[in-house]
């Protein structure tokens, strides 16, 4: 029984310790629905790929992007966060195959201890090409926000209110040249909500409104440069800049590397024409490193 509590505890604490170290500050513990990117390649090129989005992380990073690929896609990745092992980081991503020049993309991310703390974000992804335009594409994401603390029910609080859940969408726009450079655009969370797991909460968690705008660049087919600039945490006028690189032999070995806010980014990937592995590893003295594996399948 003694270890049982012990065990109950420690989960407890590294609960804690996770909230405060993706929420905020120690004063302000918080649920973390801002944008944490996710996808092993976007993360190795420094989170800088609202530019280039052209594969099943589309859904998440540029809706716009989903016009780039014309093939059908299942990705799972599974994130390792700050050496923490009771913090859990996955993801889901699908490209639908194409209907009527429509693009359909979704992903699922959830963050969570198990049987302890959920957030969920559920995007619903699509996007065309504007027919005024060539090489200029639109696309939209509709948003559902989930927050549940299941592990909370022990406490009997009447406060408690079961969980809560939110709405958004995200717009994004993305220009390929037919050539070497795309440019892009996203604006996340349109419109502002807020979640909270105590009706008696005074401060509800926001989900901050974001952008990033950049650019990519592929040398001799082979070198592919992209770069972003995104407003850091809702705070329009605090911007951050992202830069990566990818650079494939032979069609089926990459390896990548970025600057993200400063941290040191880098993977590697291996594909064949169905199939693709990616590893990142996103390095942090203070917090620990992050390391993301995806697999991903495509027709």
């Amino acid at each position: 029984m003694r270890r049982a509590h012990l065990q109950a505890a420690r989960r407890w604490a590294a609960a804690a310790v996770a909230v405060l170290v993706l929420g905020g500050t120690a004063d302000e513990a918080r649920a973390d629905f801002r944008f944490l990117g996710m996808g092993a390649r976007p993360r190795a090129m420094g989170s800088a790929f609202v530019s280039l989005a052209d594969d099943a992380n589309a859904a998440f990073w540029n809706p716009a992007g989903l016009v780039r690929s014309h093939r059908s896609a299942l990705m799972l990745t599974r994130a390792w966060l700050y050496d923490t092992d009771e913090l859990r980081h996955d993801y889901l991503a699908v490209e639908a195959p194409t209907w009527r020049n429509w693009h359909v993309g979704a992903s699922w991310v959830r963050l969570s201890i198990p049987d302890l703390y959920n957030e969920d974000q559920i995007n619903l992804a699509v996007a065309h090409e504007l027919p005024f335009v060539p090489g200029l594409s639109v696309g939209i994401t509709g948003k559902l926000f989930l927050l549940s603390a299941p592990g909370y029910e022990r406490y009997n609080d009447p406060y408690y209110n079961g969980g809560d859940h939110g709405f958004s969408a995200d717009l994004g726009l993305l220009y390929d040249s037919g050539g070497a450079w795309t440019v892009g655009a996203a604006f996340y969370n349109l419109k502002g909500t807020e979640l909270q797991l105590l009706e008696n909460t005074s401060d509800p968690d926001p989900v901050p409104s974001d952008w990033a705008a950049g650019g990519s660049w592929l040398f001799r087919e082979t070198l592919l440069v992209t770069a972003d600039v995104r407003s850091r945490d809702g705070q329009a006028g605090n911007l951050v800049v992202h830069g990566g690189a990818e650079i494939w032999f032979f069609d089926a070995l990459v390896l990548r590397s970025g600057l993200d806010r400063g941290l040191v980014t880098m993977g590697a990937g291996l594909q064949d024409k169905h199939w693709q592995a990616d590893f990142a590893v996103q390095t942090d003295r203070r917090l620990g490193n992050v390391y993301l594996l995806s697999f991903t399948v495509r027709k």
